[in-house]
């Protein structure tokens, strides 16, 4: 991550707070809508908490919060991925790197046993809509403080 901050600043440096507070915003409001809001709303057991599932899973450690509808771990990253790669369009090279981050990510949620494949395409889907969310709230915010301070 400190890898990725700091090409940030290599590349654009008269815009890296602006794409910083945009992945900021992306990950805040991601997270605090998955955690905060569907999880407890939702209250669907994680497989390695289901009582269905017990003796087929096998969980290698930690198994997380009681409930997993949808996955924040997709939420994050694929929220990460979008905003970063519609921001710095044309600007970093390489960037794709991220989508596939962020599949791998999400994968190791079903292998490990936390997550059903819906709780990944929900998170993945629901950051990547926060993403393009964020993305015009930065441009649109950017765009009239411009304004203003060339009145």
């Amino acid at each position: 991550m400190l890898f990725l901050i700091y090409w940030i600043f290599k590349v654009d440096r008269a815009n890296a707070w602006w794409v910083l507070g945009g992945v900021a915003l992306t990950i805040l409001a991601a997270d605090q809508f998955t955690s905060g809001f569907l999880k407890p709303l939702m209250e669907r057991l994680r497989p390695c908490h289901d009582p269905r599932w017990e003796g087929t899973i096998h969980n290698y450690g930690r198994c997380g919060g009681l409930y997993g509808f949808v996955s924040s771990h997709a939420a994050n990253t694929f929220g990460l991925a979008v905003f970063l790669n519609r921001k710095l369009k044309g600007k970093m090279k390489h960037l794709r790197w991220l989508y596939l981050y962020a599949v791998v990510v999400s994968y190791t949620r079903i292998y490990l046993g936390v997550h059903y494949p819906f709780d990944i395409l929900l998170g993945a889907t629901i950051g990547t809509i926060v993403a393009w969310i964020s993305w015009f709230f930065i441009v649109f915010v950017k765009r009239k403080l411009i304004k203003q301070a060339l009145k």
